[in-house]
């Protein structure tokens, strides 16, 4: 779907440039209206004149006073011309200024009129026609202005029109743009609040929004609430499982003291098993910490304090953290400390006492290692283990405690997870791939 924004820019423009171009038009139209209506009335005025010039001589036939009309006639190519047809005398009283031109005209009876437009090589000419009943002698009044120059008029204000409705729709254009950007603005300050929430930078959004957007932050805000409240009370419930069950195990590894000899080593063992996945639990719930949904991990501060825990819990073992990378690292918080915690405590739980973590960025990885002095495992047990698909035993002597779990980790993020003999004489490098995220 495209931009809001864009959408509502190009409908508005749209919109004012249909606007536009119609009152252009209108206006356009109204103008060279109002003109041949106004050069019309200057015709029938000059008409009244004609009319008021006629005589009879004393033969009885018809001539014009030419001292009655305007000079304007009486210049060639004037622009200005008249003509009177009398089919009483068979002749025409003619304007000086046609010169050797004789129009056509048509004969009217008295009373009527015709307006006319009549294009000639060289002029426009707006003609006025009307029948006159004078001294009982029909008449035809014959009367024409050129209108180019009023045409050249119409073309200056026509060019000015669209330049100036061109101008105002592009300023209109440019303001509507400042103003919508400015409106949205407050949408990219919403839209970096949520990208700040999703990182962990912040815990909640800003309710100091427009109204329209005020629902939709309200409702982030519940959901990123209640996923909290639901990972919190997951996490908790399993630690308080664990610790209800280790109490349990307790009254009966005591009880189991009381069978017989031939059926208390099965029942230790069933309960050692027991025991294992309690502390796991127990282990998780420490490692991973106050639940951040979506935070990104951020090495430097976050490796350490979860070396700090690791070192409570196992003070036997020595912890060597290489230089952890600055910034943030485009995975969430939560996912990286549970699978370094799983991999780091099985190195704690099944090496010597020297446990190294290390974490690179490769051109398209970033890589997680983590190596112990331990017994390691056999190479074609490691090659078992990783197989994708196949189920990793948690009862394995040495490695494999929370190994799925990791599994499962480095598979949601398309990664990879392989277990490597260490560099050293002994022990087990474990090494996770997880591709670049930018």
């Amino acid at each position: 779907m495209s931009s809001i924004e864009r959408r509502v820019s190009s409908s508005l423009i749209i919109t004012l440039a249909a606007a536009f171009i119609l009152l252009a038009t209108l206006a356009e139209y109204g103008v060279k209206r109002l003109s041949h209506s106004f050069v019309a009335t200057r015709l029938q005025h000059d008409a009244d004149t004609l009319i008021n010039a006629l005589q009879t001589l004393p033969d009885g036939s018809l001539s014009l006073n030419a001292d009655q009309l305007p000079t304007v006639y009486r210049r060639v190519r004037s622009g200005h011309y008249y003509q009177l047809a009398i089919p009483a005398q068979q002749t025409r009283l003619r304007s000086r200024s046609l010169w050797d031109n004789t129009p056509p005209m048509t004969s009217l009876a008295a009373g009527a009129s015709q307006l006319d437009v009549v294009r000639t090589p060289q002029e426009h000419w707006l003609v006025w026609q009307q029948g006159i009943d004078y001294d009982n002698t029909a008449v035809t009044l014959w009367l024409a202005e050129d209108l180019l120059p009023v045409e050249q008029q119409w073309h200056r204000f026509s060019r000015w029109l669209w330049l100036v409705m061109g101008t105002t729709l592009l300023g209109l254009w440019l303001l509507q743009r400042h103003l919508l950007r400015r409106s949205f603005s407050e949408i990219n300050a919403v839209r970096n609040a949520v990208r700040q929430l999703q990182q962990g930078e912040i815990e909640q959004l800003s309710q100091a929004v427009p109204t329209e957007i005020r629902p939709l932050t309200e409702e982030i805000n519940h959901l990123v609430g209640r996923l909290e409240q639901r990972i919190a009370r997951s996490r908790s419930a399993m630690g308080n499982l664990a610790h209800e069950l280790k109490r349990s195990l307790q009254r009966l590894q005591s009880s189991a003291e009381q069978l017989p000899v031939e059926q208390r080593s099965e029942v230790r063992l069933a309960l050692a098993d027991i025991q294992r996945l309690v502390e796991r639990e127990l282990q998780r719930a420490r490692i991973a910490g106050s639940p951040h949904p979506g935070r990104r991990l951020r090495p430097e501060t976050d490796l350490p304090d979860l070396i700090r825990v690791l070192e409570r819990i196992h003070p036997a073992v020595r912890f060597q953290l290489s230089p952890p990378p600055a910034g943030e690292l485009p995975f969430d918080r939560d996912d990286l400390l549970e699978l370094t915690g799983n991999l780091l405590d099985n190195a704690a739980k099944f090496g010597a006492d020297q446990v190294g973590v290390s974490l690179l960025r490769q051109p398209q990885q970033w890589v997680l290692t983590v190596s112990d002095n331990g017994p390691g495992i056999p190479p074609e047990r490691c090659d078992e283990l990783c197989l994708r698909g196949s189920r990793i035993d948690e009862h394995v002597e040495g490695h494999g405690l929370g190994l799925s779990i990791c599994q499962m980790i480095v598979t949601s993020y398309a990664g990879e997870l392989r277990l490597l003999p260490a560099t050293t004489a002994s022990g087990l490098r474990v090494e996770v791939s997880l591709p670049v995220q930018d």
